[in-house]
């Protein structure tokens, strides 16, 4: 697998996520006491981010400590009950369609929004699947493991600032934030605009397109090629 052939965003790619053995309509029922980020102080008093692989939690502590837009929005979801779950490839399958027959996680796809909708199309669940063995394996292979960390921010910034809480804060599909459209410039696109407020309070750099450019390992690819 290399950097060209990873796709880093395919939202709303699948039609059902099983966690842990869980449907994702039992899940988003459950409150996930024990995940090893609902015992950190500053995030779990809202518990609203759950995950357990620790590079994850690292992450949003990062992204907590550093954006104060990633604060208010977890302060605005406080109250709501709503909730996004972080997981990895290894945690989830995947269902192309209601009923269908349960299958691996796409191991070239860096990261994935999944929300679950309830009845009349609200959501107080989304999953955010992240391919962190992945990344790892890119860095590793572009000779860059000191960017890791800031590339795992920057993915989360899209996915979970981008996607995942717009989702929660309306409480509805309805509050769908898209990546850009077929012939939109990236910074036009809603999910890019929300990630840029993180990154540029991190000093992550703007994005200003869409794909892989937009993590330090693609550049270091491209500078090789």
């Amino acid at each position: 697998m290399n950097v060209g052939q990873s796709r880093w965003f395919a939202s709303c790619a699948v039609a059902a996520i099983l966690v842990a053995g869980y449907s994702t309509s039992a899940l988003a029922q459950t409150r996930l006491a024990n995940s090893p980020l609902a015992k950190t102080k500053s995030v779990t008093d809202t518990k609203i981010i759950h995950a357990s692989h620790p590079a994850l939690v690292a992450s949003v502590l990062r992204l907590h400590a550093g954006s104060a837009a990633w604060r208010q929005a977890v302060e605005d979801l406080a109250a709501t009950g709503r909730r996004a779950l972080l997981v990895t490839p290894d945690q989830v399958r995947v269902a192309d369609a209601p009923g269908a027959p349960a299958r691996p996680f796409d191991d070239g796809v860096l990261a994935e929004v999944q929300p679950i909708p309830g009845e009349n199309d609200t959501v107080d669940l989304v999953v955010v699947v992240i391919n962190v063995e992945l990344l790892e394996v890119l860095h590793a292979r572009n000779g860059r493991m000191f960017d890791l960390d800031a590339d795992l921010d920057r993915i989360l910034a899209h996915e979970v600032y981008g996607h995942a809480m717009p989702y929660l804060l309306a409480g509805h599909l309805s509050g769908r934030c898209a990546d850009p459209a077929p012939g939109q410039r990236a910074t036009d696109a809603c999910a890019i605009q929300r990630e840029n407020e993180v990154r540029m309070e991190l000093g992550l750099g703007r994005r200003d397109d869409y794909g892989l450019n937009g993590l330090a390992l693609a550049r270091r690819h491209h500078h090789r090629d």
